[in-house]
C-alpha cells in the first residue's frame, strides 16, 4: 500500500527477502531493552510486534526473556517515541484447553500446562502489553492468531512437508474434522484491518479463516509439493490412547518443543473452536486467500527451497 517499513532483523540475519520487498532493515533484538531499541523505532507511526520463540526449544527463562520481556521493551521503546497505535500478535493458545467454540469474550484463566512454554508466555506478554498501554495511553489492539501456515514459514508448514515427501503419511482420525490453522496472507489481511482501525484496549480472535479440514490441509501442501503420499487415517480411539501414553513419559508433538500432546490431540480431532466472527463484523474481516490456492503455493516454494527459509 506505499507505506515504508522497517523491519527490526537480528544481527547477521538473512535479510535479503526483506530488502528486495524495499524493506529498510534495522538491525537489533527484542531482549536489547527499550532503551537500545527508541532510535530503530523513531519516526515510526506504527508498530506490529511478532517477534517471538514458538514452540521452539530452551527453557522458561529463555522464552519469557524474548516473549514476554522482549515484548515489554518493545512496546516501551514504542511509547516513548509517541508511535500512535501498536497491533500486537499473540496466539489462541492463551485460552488453553477448550471445549467447544471460544471468543473473545471467554475468560482467558483455564490452566495451561507448566510445560506449555509459549502458551504461558502469550497469556504473560498479553497482560504486559496492556500494563504498557494502561501506563502509557498508547492505543494496543491485540490478535489471536491459530497456527499459521504459508510461504517462508519456518514451523508448521516445514514439519507437514517433511511428513508428506514419504510414500505413506497418517491422518488422525478420518481427517474430516476442520482444524485451527489461518493463511499467513489473510493474517496480513486482518492486520491492516487493525492498523486502519486504530483502536486500543480491543482483542480479536484470527483462528478461522475459511474452513478447512485436516486431509484438505495435507492434500493441499501434497499437491503443490507434487508427491502424493498414501493418507492412512488412524482411528480416534487409537491416536487419543497413543498421546496419553506417550504424554505420561514425556514426549511432545514432533518438530515443537513444549507443545503438549493432548493438546494437538485435541484439536486435530475436533472442530476449529476460534470461529473468529469479532473481527468479521467489528472490521470487516473477508479472508481474499483460499485454502486450496494457499496451500498449492505453499507447497510449491517448500519444493523450490526443500531447506525452507533462514531465519531473520
Amino acid at each position: 500500500e506505499g507505506h515504508e517499513v522497517v523491519a527490526l532483523c537480528r544481527r547477521g540475519a538473512d535479510t535479503a527477502f526483506l530488502e528486495s520487498l524495499g524493506c529498510t532493515v534495522a538491525p537489533g533484538d527484542v531482549t536489547d531493552g527499550a532503551a537500545a531499541l527508541r532510535p530503530v523505532l523513531r519516526g515510526c507511526s506504527h508498530l506490529v510486534h511478532g517477534a517471538a520463540l514458538v514452540y521452539t526449544g530452551g527453557d522458561w527463562p529463555a522464552i519469557r526473556r524474548v516473549n514476554v520481556e522482549g515484548t515489554r521493551n518493545v512496546l516501551e521503546a514504542a511509547a516513548a517515541e509517541s508511535v500512535a497505535h501498536v497491533v500486537h500478535f499473540s496466539s489462541v493458545a492463551v485460552y488453553g484447553t477448550v471445549d467447544g467454540e471460544v471468543d473473545e469474550r471467554s475468560p482467558v484463566d483455564t490452566p495451561i500446562p507448566a510445560s506449555d512454554l509459549y502458551a504461558r508466555s502469550k497469556r504473560e506478554s498479553e497482560d504486559v502489553a496492556r500494563a504498557v498501554e494502561r501506563a502509557t495511553g498508547m492505543p494496543v489492539t491485540v490478535l489471536r492468531p491459530s497456527a499459521v501456515y504459508g510461504e517462508r514459514d519456518r514451523l508448521m508448514t516445514q514439519r507437514i512437508a517433511r511428513m508428506l515427501r514419504g510414500p505413506v503419511s497418517f491422518l488422525l482420525g478420518p481427517g474430516h474434522n476442520t482444524i485451527p490453522t489461518v493463511y499467513a496472507g489473510n493474517v496480513a489481511e486482518a492486520v491492516l484491518l487493525a492498523l486502519r482501525a486504530g483502536r486500543g484496549g480491543v482483542t480479536w480472535d484470527v483462528g478461522m479463516d475459511h474452513p478447512l479440514t485436516q486431509r484438505a490441509l495435507l492434500e493441499g501442501i501434497a499437491e503443490g509439493l507434487g508427491h502424493h503420499p498414501a493418507l492412512i487415517p488412524i482411528p480416534a480411539a487409537a491416536v487419543r490412547t497413543g498421546a496419553d501414553i506417550l504424554q505420561r513419559f514425556g514426549m511432545k508433538a514432533p518438530g515443537a518443543a513444549h507443545l503438549p500432546l493432548g493438546r494437538v490431540v485435541r484439536l486435530a480431532l475436533g472442530e476449529n473452536p476460534y470461529p473468529s466472527r469479532a473481527i468479521r463484523e467489528e472490521l470487516g474481516w473477508r479472508p481474499s486467500h483460499r485454502h486450496e490456492a494457499a496451500l498449492r503455493r505453499a507447497g510449491r516454494w517448500l519444493k523450490e527451497h526443500p531447506q525452507g527459509p533462514r531465519p531473520a
